[in-house]
């Protein structure tokens, strides 16, 4: 029997907002937010167990219990599992709550068997798990909830990723609208445009390389310019009515840039030492208040790594 078989493993993975604007399904940003903490340790059967009071119970309707089927399948493991999901990140508001279950859950599930899985491993099973939640394996947001900081996906075939250096000071505001959708992400990308002309491309194509630039050389008007969207984001306006006008009055209080976070409704802010935040909170309290919206606001900074959690 391996030594390994009455331990228990725990992991917490954290928030994350993905696509940044003009990142559709290639960035994400982890954040300190909010956080899952997923316990999986061994039990006397040959199969998974979940236990949460928040999500599915269901194996494989469950984020974390798909990616751990996945695992166990490919591996050609036969042992019983339990998993232990306490949710911190509040689920359906675009902050990455099924990533933040699987990724905890497959970084757990390493340590615990041995797997000796590398970063790009976990999170090609950990976005194997969002298919439980949106019908499609997406690796954005539980790249972060593998690597921490600004991820971008280089590549899904095979699954690689490469962490962005962040040379800025931000803190960054969650703006929570009181708002839920039935099955929000899978409409959310159902919307989304499946073609696009050359012209759109190319304004595109310059946008993210202009926002990465700005990311890695500090440079906030790099950031402001290039965190902008007429694709995605413009295809789920009818999504976020408030959203364009929380944008340009954050703007015009020196915010460096907004964004739409994940498939919303919440929206990511990035401030600084010149943001005039004080009046921003106030114009934005004005907007949602002009829409009949309930919100809740989150200030919070960027996670950079997970090595120790």
């Amino acid at each position: 029997m391996n030594e390994s078989y009455y331990m228990e493993v725990t992991k917490k993975s954290y928030s994350s907002s993905a696509n940044l604007g003009p990142g559709y399904d290639i960035l994400s940003l982890g954040h300190k937010a909010f956080f899952d903490s997923v316990t999986v340790k061994h039990n006397n059967s040959n199969g998974v167990k979940i236990i949460s009071n928040s999500t599915p119970e269901e194996p494989d309707k469950n984020t974390a219990g798909l990616s751990i089927l996945k695992i166990m399948e490919d591996k050609g493991i036969k042992t019983g599992l339990d998993i232990t999901i306490k949710k911190g990140v509040p689920i359906g508001l675009g902050l990455g709550s099924s990533g933040a279950s699987s990724s905890a859950a497959v970084r757990s599930v390493n340590e615990l068997l041995d797997l000796g899985m590398g970063k790009d491993e976990m999170v090609y099973y950990s976005m194997y798990g969002e298919i439980a939640a949106c019908g499609s394996a997406h690796p954005d947001n539980v790249s972060s909830g593998i690597y921490g900081g600004l991820t971008l996906i280089s590549s899904t075939s095979p699954v690689k990723v490469k962490k962005i250096d962040i040379n800025c000071d931000f803190n960054l505001v969650l703006v929570i609208p009181d708002i839920s959708m039935k099955n929000k992400t899978r409409y959310a990308r159902s919307i989304v445009p499946q073609s696009i002309k050359m012209e759109e491309h190319i304004v595109h194509t310059s946008r993210i390389s202009t926002m990465l630039y700005g990311f890695m050389k500090g440079d906030r008007d790099a950031i402001r310019e290039g965190m902008n969207d007429d694709i995605v984001e413009r295809s789920r306006e009818a999504m976020f009515p408030f959203y364009r006008d929380i944008k340009e009055k954050v703007i015009n209080r020196n915010a460096v840039s907004a964004c739409i976070s994940g498939a919303g409704p919440t929206m990511l802010i990035f401030t600084d030492d010149k943001t005039r935040k004080d009046e921003m909170l106030g114009d934005i309290k004005n907007v949602m208040g002009s829409y009949n919206t309930d919100y809740s606001i989150r200030e919070t900074g960027i996670l950079e790594g997970l090595d120790d959690q």
